[in-house]
């Protein structure tokens, strides 16, 4: 997808998922979706397993704002710094997604999608990240490469929880919501509906968390 198709398919307009109601008193946070466009892929960070939050997973670089961040998207920018070693120069900023509140509740994450400029390599640059993988789109929008999801209700809403693989390891819960949310768009903008998952009656993820 070029740039233009990019920023158009985020221009789209979707209804929230989630009533205000169900994100009350919710923290924000701010992540970034960073794009290489040949081939088109998406960058996710696996977190180190000695964290004390979300250790192990899969999630995009980001984090909780800080007093020096100038807005949200600033967050994002200077966590896929710290986290990636790419620096805010270069980024081609395409637009958001909808906010997605994590299972607890604590935090509202607010995605940021931007296209990485030419030569840049992220990398494990922070302890926090334990390795740097690429989630393959085209594969997805095409239907040759499924994608799983669950059915279940948190604080009253329906959901169709969505789960991907991803350099063999599992990408769920609000990550794989927000990366959902991008293929629908990207299917959208291209006049065709995101193939349908492979749905499954329990959680792939095991107890970890409940929805």
């Amino acid at each position: 997808m070029t740039l233009e198709e990019l920023r158009a398919a985020l221009a789209i307009s979707r209804e929230p998922r989630f009533p205000a109601s169900s994100v009350e008193g919710a923290r924000p946070a701010a992540v970034v979706l960073a794009l290489e466009l040949l081939p088109l892929r998406l960058l996710v960070v696996q977190r180190a397993t000695t964290l004390a939050d979300h250790a192990g997973e899969l999630a995009f670089p980001g984090g909780k704002p800080e007093h020096a961040d100038v807005d949200l998207r600033a967050t994002a920018a200077r966590e896929l710094e710290e986290e990636c070693g790419v620096a805010p120069t270069g980024l081609e900023w395409l637009g958001q997604l909808l906010p997605c509140p994590v299972i607890t509740g604590r935090f509202l994450i607010h995605p940021f999608v931007a296209a990485l400029p030419a030569g840049a390599t992220p990398r494990a640059a922070s302890g926090e990240v334990a390795r740097v993988l690429w989630l393959e789109l085209e594969p997805l929008l095409a239907g040759s490469q499924r994608y799983g999801a669950v059915r279940g209700n948190w604080r009253g809403v329906d959901l169709l929880t969505p789960h991907f693989m991803v350099g063999g390891a599992l990408m769920y819960g609000a990550s794989a919501a927000i990366a959902h949310d991008l293929l629908w768009r990207m299917a959208a903008q291209r006049g065709q509906p995101l193939p349908e998952p492979e749905l499954t009656h329990e959680a792939v993820w095991g107890d970890r968390y409940k929805i």
